[in-house]
């Protein structure tokens, strides 16, 4: 329910200043005029970012979706089970969320409606498929479908998860290394080559340059890998960029096809769930392109949009060279013709994902050895340069 800040006079003639919530300001007069008051401003006040940003983990989230199912299906209503739910939990956010979701629902307001409240754990495409099961009175049925769709979409994040730490390990213990060499190793050599006046080779000359330069000016590093993040991070949030960012990335082997069946599920499953719930198809594509994480398929299915709305189906409304993986514009015509939308979507989204799982296993049994190629190449080179000057130095030994 919105919260007004309200300067009112009571009958002394004394200002008065005070926060009330009430559904909106006429509502709000009367509330006011019963208490003897009289209003002279009232402005809405915004949410509290630190509430509205509420989130659960997604496991905790899911739970809460059955156990309200498990309440609606046995008849209970929804005043009552949310009022339950926000008395058992434990204090802290989930809490906080089911309290306030009661309390807005017990004064009248759909359950999609409160839920909305909490942007961060109810974006749109999930406030959609609740509201799509009030109005179709099929609400646990509609919960039980989104606590699906959840479990699986935290499974595949999960997966690439699990998946980033080996690589993420090594590249943070190679930068280790590498810095250890530079910064500590390197200048010992440097010194003793000094001494001895040997004439070095250009790599080791590379090497000792590179050190010294790291050394006494490492805050200008450090402040240029900054910029660079900074810059990036403000670039993605430009459409042009993220376009070409993300087309680039579905070119890289192995590694782009992996992102282009992780998209491809994301979409299947975003539009079956809105689907299903009612939502109709060009809405629930909307929501999937933005959903799709993925700048080149989201403008594939934006251009399908457009056809879908003059007729098309959207098999034959998708772009003829789309980024999608091959076997969605089939799988999506024999959906449409036979009328199963849904179940195509569902066999595109547990087939994309598959394929997702498989590439990712078979891009990290690639990584490693690479990884341990170009960490040997890097080691090697500097070893190297360390070695040539003292076999310089022994050839010249041996040869007096």
């Amino acid at each position: 329910m919105p919260v007004f800040a309200v300067s009112a006079v009571d009958r002394m003639g004394n200002r008065r200043s005070l926060r009330e919530a009430a559904p909106d300001p006429l509502v709000l007069r009367e509330k006011l005029r019963v208490q003897a008051l009289w209003p002279v401003r009232i402005e809405p006040l915004p949410p509290s970012r630190r509430l509205t940003g509420l989130a659960l983990p997604s496991r905790d989230f899911v739970a809460v979706l059955h156990q309200l199912e498990l309440q609606l299906r046995a008849g209970v209503t929804a005043d009552t089970a949310l009022a339950q739910l926000a008395a058992d939990a434990p204090p802290g956010a989930l809490r906080t969320m089911l309290g306030h979701i009661h309390t807005e629902v017990a004064q009248g307001s759909p359950i999609h409606v409160a839920c909305r409240f909490f942007t961060r754990q109810f974006p749109a495409h999930v406030a959609a498929v609740i509201a799509a099961g009030e109005e179709s009175a099929q609400l646990p049925e509609a919960l039980r479908a989104l606590a699906a769709h959840l479990t699986q979409v935290d499974e595949l994040r999960r997966t690439a998860r699990r998946a980033m730490i080996y690589p993420a390990v090594v590249l943070a213990a190679t930068a280790a290394l590498i810095a250890f060499l530079m910064g500590g190793v390197v200048p010992q050599f440097a010194a003793i080559f000094e001494t001895l006046h040997l004439t070095l080779p250009a790599i080791t000359v590379a090497l000792i340059t590179a050190s010294g330069a790291l050394r006494h000016h490492w805050p200008l590093f450090v402040a240029l890998v900054g910029f660079i993040g900074i810059a990036l991070a403000v670039l993605a949030r430009a459409g042009r960029f993220r376009l070409l960012r993300d087309a680039l990335l579905l070119r890289v082997p192995l590694f782009g096809d992996t992102l282009r069946h992780l998209a491809t599920a994301r979409f299947a499953a975003h539009c079956r769930l809105l689907h299903e719930a009612g939502i109709p198809l060009l809405s629930a594509l909307a929501t999937g392109a933005e959903l799709t994480g993925n700048a080149v398929l989201a403008r594939d299915l934006t251009v399908a949009r457009t056809g879908i709305a003059v007729g098309q189906p959207l098999f034959a409304a998708l772009p003829k060279k789309h980024a999608f993986p091959g076997f969605i514009v089939p799988a999506l015509k024999a959906g449409e013709t036979t009328g199963q939308l849904g179940a195509a979507l569902r066999h595109i989204e547990e087939y994309a994902a598959r394929c997702a799982r498989e590439r990712l296993a078979t891009a990290l049994a690639w990584l490693e050895p690479t990884l341990l190629t170009v960490l040997t190449a890097i080691v090697g080179t500097i070893a190297l340069s360390f070695f040539l000057p003292l076999f310089s130095l022994l050839g010249g030994v041996n040869a007096r």
